[in-house]
């Protein structure tokens, strides 16, 4: 998860056409270089068919299958949405040809509510939220603009 606080939005350039369902948010702008070189440092893990993250390392998860938010990943999500609204998860997918990336969020109340009350670990299913949304949606206030600066410090 990536926050910059830069002033150059590009709107041509958001990460999804689709509006938010969960409220009014405030924008984040993230530079499209910065997930260019997130792959690169995670193609080794992604060679291994090991999925990277880059808040948490590595977990043996889906990096070879279609961008979508795994339990897992929806699970590691939950904690930061719940203390930042505006947290959002890029979900990076190398071997998808149709899309490299996604970025979502859970919609809010009703992804945040399974999630609040979901004990499980590991990979399993997730019910559908009583509201009828869907459990995470593609976040419509993150914008890629390519003049902004940004650093990778690779911790391992």
């Amino acid at each position: 998860m990536t926050q910059t606080d830069s002033k150059f939005a590009d709107s041509d350039q958001s990460s999804c056409n689709q509006p938010s369902a969960s409220g009014v948010l405030q924008d984040v702008h993230i530079s499209p270089l910065l997930m260019e070189d997130f792959l690169e440092l995670a193609r080794e893990n992604t060679e291994k068919d090991l999925e990277t993250c880059g808040v948490l390392g590595a977990f043996l998860t889906h990096p070879s299958q279609s961008c979508f938010m795994s339990s897992i990943d929806l699970h590691t999500h939950f904690s930061y949405q719940a203390m930042v609204p505006e947290a959002f998860a890029i979900v990076m997918a190398p071997t998808d040809q149709s899309r490299s990336y996604g970025i979502f969020r859970l919609s809010d109340p009703g992804g945040m509510s399974v999630l609040k009350e979901c004990e499980e670990s590991g990979f399993h299913p997730h019910g559908e939220p009583a509201d009828g949304s869907p459990i995470y949606e593609h976040c419509a206030n993150v914008f890629t603009n390519t003049n902004l600066r940004f650093e990778i410090f690779d911790l391992r």
